[in-house]
């Protein structure tokens, strides 16, 4: 009974191996392929209005070069602005980008640095309103650019809504360390992303280099640059409404060993977004859910290791896969390895330091393991995300009566789901969620499909959201006065959940059809 129990697992790892070296021999060959050149006339036509945004830190070093980099352009001066955010900075950056010119700078003064993910959130918040906006990109202030990086923007926006640029990483009093992800950067770049991209798959974003087109800003409605993880995450936000981050490597930027800074997501996190990700709504967007199962990528030496293993017990024990099938699929994937090599550009030596990658990416996986941190008594980290819940009332209405109800607002991992309660009846969401707006209208949808309406700001038409991307979008404008006065004051804020007497259905979009709605009341 074991051996059965024990030949059905290798066969399932076996299979799993053989899927794993099918899509990787895809992906390497993909990057292999030469797509047509565009017509540069065609692109020069038109020319997209770009907004750059610059997070700054503290980076007197770097800061001024960049921006004048920006500043000579081969690109129209009246199609590209650039805004650079100065994040409590201590330094002589401001005094510097003055002297410079050509960008408009935001002092951010407060006792300590807000971080980048609430910096670029508040920018947006006033930068969203300008007109005639293409497109925004995100460049952190470390890299440099050359001449043509605006012009290699405009032409990857032709056919992409989100494009994920290149880094290219000089070493610079580099350690071993750094060696070894420098070329690890290298690799990816010219294999895995470029192979990726000519398929049409999408990458996790960079917030160092990202360019979003305006337009899928003002459907998510937000940003989350917080870390490697919330990156990983808002990327598969972006895949999830079909607005795929695509790999450009003609986007390129550049950046010195010593400011260059590794972000990788941690396992846990990976594990917990496909838990939380998986889902037969996820199976119809192919797309998103390639990019999820692409997160069960393994490790080098973990693969060796399986088709070591399945290898000896199909030569000496009877095997649903005989011992040539290991011997060719070995044989396969040492063949797609060696393609990839060479596609990679990377030198013999550059090779050497490439394979201690598996080393070092398998240590942070065992390191993240509760056994290994108990057996060398590694101090346990506070936990990133923690299971929060509220409860709100909210009213609903069927049109003749109303109710009172609650949803429980719960955050789990840093995923978002509701749970509606009427009495002892409770409806929640149908999936998890990124942002909690987007669960609590999917139980607004969900109420709205049964005849009912429920009476909160987020389906209110005089309700407009605030971008956020540090609080979930949970926030947003009144814009009762806006609307029946000429002259009145700033919107005041209010949260999604809650309702006034003056609650007016979204689908009431203008003043015209409110006076009437008010009027039949």
């Amino acid at each position: 009974m074991l051996n059965n129990i024990y030949i059905i697992i290798l066969s399932l790892l076996f299979l799993y191996v053989i899927i794993f070296t099918i899509y990787f021999c895809i992906i390497v060959f993909a990057s292999y392929i030469k797509l047509p050149k565009k017509d540069e006339l065609e692109i020069r036509k038109e020319y997209k209005n770009i907004i750059v945004i610059i997070y700054s830190h503290n980076n007197e070093k770097t800061i001024v070069n960049l921006l004048e980099q920006l500043n000579k352009q081969n690109y129209p001066k009246g199609n590209y602005q650039i805004h650079i955010i100065l994040d409590n900075c201590c330094d002589n950056s401001s005094n510097k980008l003055e002297f410079v010119g050509g960008a408009k700078l935001w002092r951010l003064t407060d006792d300590t640095p807000v971080g980048k993910d609430k910096a670029i959130s508040w920018l947006l918040e006033n930068l969203m309103s300008f007109k005639k906006v293409d497109a925004y990109a995100f460049l952190d202030a470390t890299r440099n650019v050359k001449s043509d990086f605006l012009a290699n923007i405009n032409e990857a926006l032709q056919d992409n809504s989100v494009i994920v640029g290149s880094t290219e990483i000089f070493l610079e009093d580099a350690g071993f360390y750094d060696t070894v992800w420098s070329n690890v950067n290298k690799y990816n770049s010219n294999v895995m992303k470029n192979g990726r991209s000519k398929l049409g798959l999408a990458v996790p974003i960079d917030s160092d280099i990202t360019v979003i087109r305006h337009e899928v800003l003002e459907k998510v409605q937000c940003i989350d640059f917080k870390d490697a993880d919330s990156e990983l995450k808002y990327s598969f936000l972006l895949t999830s409404v079909n607005a795929v981050p695509k790999f450009v490597p003609q986007v390129q930027t550049y950046v010195s060993s010593v400011d260059y800074e590794l972000k990788r997501p941690s396992f846990k996190f990976k594990m917990s977004l496909f838990w939380h990700c998986i889902g037969i709504k996820s199976f119809l967007n192919f797309k998103f859910a390639e990019f999820l199962f692409s997160l069960f990528k393994p490790n080098p030496i973990v693969l060796i290791s399986l088709l070591v293993l399945i290898g000896v017990y199909s030569f000496n024990y009877y095997f649903l896969f005989d011992f040539p099938w290991a011997v060719f699929v070995a044989f396969i994937l040492l063949f797609a390895f060696v393609a990839s090599a060479y596609r990679s550009n990377l030198y013999l030596k550059s090779l050497f330091f490439l394979s201690f990658c598996p080393l070092f990416t398998l240590k942070d996986l065992l390191c993240e393991l509760r056994f290994v941190k108990k057996l060398f008594k590694v101090a346990k980290k506070k936990q990133k995300f923690n299971i929060e819940k509220i409860t709100v009332p909210v009213t609903v209405t069927n049109g003749k009566s109303i109710f009172s109800c609650s949803i429980d607002l719960i955050s789990e991992d840093g995923f978002k789901k509701a749970v509606f309660r009427y009495k002892n009846k409770k409806q929640e969401t149908e999936q998890c969620y990124v942002r909690m707006c987007d669960a609590v209208k999917n139980i607004a949808d969900i109420l709205s499909q049964h005849g009912f309406r429920m009476k909160i700001c987020q389906s209110c038409a005089y309700f407009s959201p605030k971008i956020d991307g540090t609080n979930n979008m949970v926030k947003g404008y009144c814009n009762i006065r806006a609307m029946q006065e000429q002259n009145a004051s700033e919107a005041p804020e209010t949260l999604l959940w809650s309702t006034c007497e003056k609650f007016i259905p979204m689908e009431v979009t203008n003043v015209i059809d409110i006076a009437n709605y008010i009027k039949d009341k």
